[in-house]
């Protein structure tokens, strides 16, 4: 036996599965690190179409993901209101790399989400504005962020100066942020006992969601400065038709209002995020220890998901209470 083969049957005994990495750890026999080779075990998903909201699509009782017949029923769906219409899907980019470490070994499929975002929408952006543009944006950045492992390849940010934080929670950097995952970010700022932090992994993070929903759309709904700092609001909404720590949904709409600042650079990447938003109610509808009906109350009061006649204006000499808040925030 050679010593090529030697070593080639050194590294294949030392081979052993790590159950804390989840994967196979190759050891060399000339190097003290076991990590000089990790083979990951890929993340389990139903389809490309599901990878972190497994829920059905309607309340069944089964709590399963969408079958491979509803996800083609669900595409054909989506071409037919596209050519109804004349609707357009959201534009996620930087898709189309062939050297993208994609965390679920492929492109994802938006299918579900980008019909459920057509037909459930409050606001049709005309193409060219600047809600259309934010919302692609933020489209990719979630994309990119939920889906390639690398934040390095993350082309939505800047990835030398990008940070984001929420609430006035702990403010993240581009590696920091990738690593906690979304969820993780934007809850930093509640209590411990809705969601602990310290305690949450980004595959927990994400777990913990799977059953609730089929599909989480996400929209802007109005863009008050642009760039550099962009001041918009933002509605994200789901139907409750799976579970959320073993309550279980009876196919009610929950919502989350907010708005948020994004410093952008000339290329219209992200550079510094800041978010507002109740982290506290939207648990607690999930839990069930709140109706929808008794949250989201500023926003929806005067017309279903649209905040702007309920917030219009303040006491304070008829000035729209957003714009004073966006002046505020940039220091008018």
């Amino acid at each position: 036996m050679t010593g090529i083969h030697r070593q080639a049957l050194a590294l294949l005994l030392a081979a052993a599965w790590n159950p804390a990495a989840q994967g196979f750890v190759i050891s060399s026999p000339h190097s003290s690190s076991s990590s000089a080779l990790h083979m990951s075990a890929p993340p389990e998903a139903p389809s490309l179409a599901q990878t972190h909201n497994q829920g059905p699509l309607t309340v069944n009782g089964s709590g399963q993901a969408m079958t491979k017949e509803q996800l083609e029923e669900a595409r054909e769906e989506l071409d037919k209101i596209k050519k109804e219409f004349g609707f357009k899907e959201p534009e996620r980019s930087f898709m189309d790399d062939p050297d993208i470490q994609w965390r679920f070994g492929g492109k994802p499929d938006y299918t579900v989400t980008n019909l459920l975002f057509l037909k459930e929408r409050s606001k049709i952006h005309p193409e060219g504005s600047l809600e259309l543009i934010v919302e692609n944006l933020v489209k990719t950045w979630e994309m990119e962020r939920s889906h390639k492992t690398d934040p390095n390849q993350h082309q939505s940010v800047d990835t030398e100066k990008f940070q984001i934080t929420a609430n006035g929670g702990k403010t993240y950097n581009n590696i920091e942020a990738n690593k906690v995952g979304n969820y993780n970010v934007l809850l930093d700022s509640v209590a411990p006992d809705v969601w602990d932090n310290d305690k949450i992994t980004w595959e927990d993070s994400h777990d913990t969601f799977h059953e609730t929903f089929a599909a989480f759309p996400w929209e802007v709904l109005e863009v008050f400065s642009g760039p550099p700092k962009v001041g918009f609001t933002w509605r994200h909404w789901g139907t409750f038709t799976g579970e959320f720590e073993g309550n279980k949904g009876q196919g009610e709409l929950v919502e989350m209002f907010g708005f948020g600042t994004a410093v952008v650079n000339d290329k219209l990447q992200l550079q510094d995020v800041e978010i507002f938003f109740n982290a506290e109610e939207f648990i607690d509808v999930l839990r069930g220890n709140k109706k929808t009906t008794e949250v989201n109350t500023m926003w929806t009061q005067s017309n279903h998901g649209c905040p702007f006649t309920a917030l219009s204006e303040s006491p304070a000499g008829k000035v729209p209470l957003l714009s004073r808040l966006f002046k505020m925030l940039k220091g008018k």
